[in-house]
């Protein structure tokens, strides 16, 4: 939990000024009903009109004091709480981005949506509230007890049992509503799951007729956070009445056994008026201090799980070394991979070389391992065992943007985003000229733009599969890199296109490896190296006219995709 108050260490000289202001708040207030005693004991009593003009003046500038008090507290107040909550938003998303695939998974990616939104928000709410409450009311609490004593009157019982009264009924809320809140969280996490997965989703829901199921399924999850929400909020409602009562009952009490005094010449009537203010703001001190402890475990809950994303320990770590020579080789090692909490490896003994000026293709089943390679060359995931080398040098090693400057990915889901062609070009290279931009597009065959400022869409939803492939294939070769891997991303483009981008990448491999990930045979059988993987071991490899001769597996792909007409050989 430490790492949530980091963000607070800048903010501590506008802390100190929200206490400063805090005490002399509690202080105007405090004094005020002294005055009103001394109104009526002195002005009221010896009908001293001058008095009475005199002490309202300082009362006057008393309320005057405590309003500019109170106006900079909440504006102080807000300040540093939005300014905390951004900190943390920040810290939180820094931290995400450094989450490797493992670190993805063991976080769902709907929860952390709610925990960098809906969580950081009630931290923050609850932050205001400790500077603009919290701290006031123990003030004005112990304050008000002191005063009230200096009074000198024996109906300080009333006092003890007026607060005997409200602990009971804050600790009667209390165990009912605190097993709720981690609950509502935990509700909305898998609401946001529900929805992302139904939005996800429109059109396989749409193509089978699933609106209703899936509506109920919705439905189910919102109708439970609803009735958890009403119980909880239709207990914590019960509180203001009934501390309404209490209180009342506490003035009732107060002037009832105050009479008698009064009559009998122990009390002043002003002072049981001061008594009476004094009582007041000392029950409305624990009231305040018991609503916030009402919601505490809401808000421990928030931090919690806030915490737990700052506390995850990121699996995949910077090396030492910062540059990297002239690139000979990567090599895998006896590389093994198996996935957090699976018994089964994915990948076994997996050996093989990329070399400047080579093409390396890699064909299997589905589930096979061969995107797991690729995701193993950047680091998006260590191996399990084995190594991978560059220069023979463990890619652990290296700094991670070292590595990752060596290498060009485009992954198997074609991932755009909003803003414009130009600008999602950029992403693969920021300083890339225009002329630079459209050599690649043209290379990717993108002919369906009119400007480098057509707009992309979220999820670039304003194209097509085969057209999203192409703008991400020329932004990983608008950069000059050493390895361009590929995995599966011609999948939607048609024979003759296909044709045009591969022997326009034909140029990439001149300086640099190229590594290409596919089902289709189209796309790699001119490759120097096709490695054949079966359940997550390369059981052959070879040139597409030797592994069409000798292994069963490759043929047997030939022969399907011969059939289904997708190549011609």
């Amino acid at each position: 939990m430490r790492n949530l108050f980091k963000p607070l260490k800048n903010k501590i000289p506008q802390i100190v000024l929200i206490v400063f202001f805090l005490i002399i708040q509690a202080y105007t207030n405090l004094t005020l009903p002294s005055y009103t005693a001394d109104i009526v004991n002195i002005g009221i009593q010896n009908a001293d009109i001058n008095f009475i003009i005199d002490t309202g003046i300082s009362m006057l500038l008393m309320v005057i004091a405590s309003v500019i008090a109170t106006v900079f507290i909440s504006y102080l107040s807000s300040r540093v709480s939005s300014g905390y909550a951004k900190d943390l938003r920040k810290i939180v998303y820094n931290k995400v981005l450094k989450f490797s695939n493992h670190e993805l998974n063991e976080i769902s990616r709907s929860s952390l949506i709610t925990r960098t939104t809906n969580d950081i928000n009630q931290i923050q709410n609850i932050l205001g509230a400790i500077f603009s409450t919290l701290l006031f009311a123990p003030i004005m609490g112990v304050g008000s007890i002191i005063r009230a004593f200096e009074l000198g009157t024996d109906l300080s019982w009333i006092i003890l049992v007026t607060f005997i009264a409200v602990a009971s009924l804050l600790f009667i809320i209390m165990t009912r509503v605190i097993p709720y809140f981690k609950l509502t969280q935990e509700i909305i996490d898998r609401m946001n799951r529900t929805a992302r997965e139904i939005l996800i989703g429109i059109p396989v829901i749409k193509a089978f007729v699933r609106q209703p199921t899936e509506r109920q399924k919705f439905e189910k999850i919102n109708r439970e956070f609803l009735d958890v929400n009403i119980y909880v909020y239709r207990t914590i409602s019960i509180l203001l009445p009934a501390m309404s009562i209490i209180l009342n009952l506490m003035i009732v009490l107060i002037l009832y056994f105050g009479a008698f005094d009064a009559v009998k010449g122990s009390i002043l009537t002003g002072d049981i008026i001061a008594f009476i203010q004094y009582s007041t703001m000392i029950v409305t001190s624990f009231i305040m201090m018991g609503g916030f402890l009402i919601i505490l475990p809401r808000i421990m809950v928030s931090g919690r799980r806030v915490a737990e994303v700052l506390n995850t320990e990121v699996t995949i770590t910077d090396g030492d070394i910062s540059e990297i020579g002239n690139v000979e080789s990567l090599e895998f090692k006896n590389v093994c991979y198996r996935y957090p909490g699976s018994e089964l490896e994915t990948l076994k003994d997996i050996n093989f070389s990329l070399h400047p000026g080579k093409t390396t293709a890699i064909i299997g089943g589905t589930g096979s391992g061969k995107s797991t390679i690729l995701n193993l060359i950047p680091r998006l995931q260590d191996p399990t065992s084995g190594e991978i080398l560059i220069n023979g040098i463990n890619i652990r090693n290296f700094r991670l943007k070292t590595l990752r400057d060596l290498i060009s990915f485009t992954p198997q889901k074609a991932i755009l985003f909003e803003g414009t062609v130009k600008s999602n070009m950029l992403t693969g290279k920021g300083d890339a000229t225009d002329d630079e931009i459209r050599n690649a597009l043209e290379k990717s065959q993108v002919d369906f733009i009119t400007s480098l400022d057509d707009e992309v869409s979220q999820e670039a939803s304003n194209f097509s599969g085969g057209q999203k492939q192409r703008l991400s294939i020329a932004r990983a070769i608008i950069g000059k890199h050493n390895f361009y891997l590929f995995d599966d991303c011609f999948s939607a483009l048609d024979m003759n296109t296909e044709a045009r981008v591969k022997n326009n990448l034909a140029e990439l491999g001149e300086d640099s490896s190229i590594l290409i990930v596919s089902q289709r045979i189209s796309t790699i059988k001119d490759a120097d190296e096709i490695l054949v993987i079966d359940n997550g071991e390369i059981i052959d490899r070879g040139t597409h006219d030797e592994l069409n001769s000798n292994c069963d597996i490759y043929h047997e792909i030939v022969k399907s995709q011969v059939d289904t007409m997708e190549v011609s050989l």
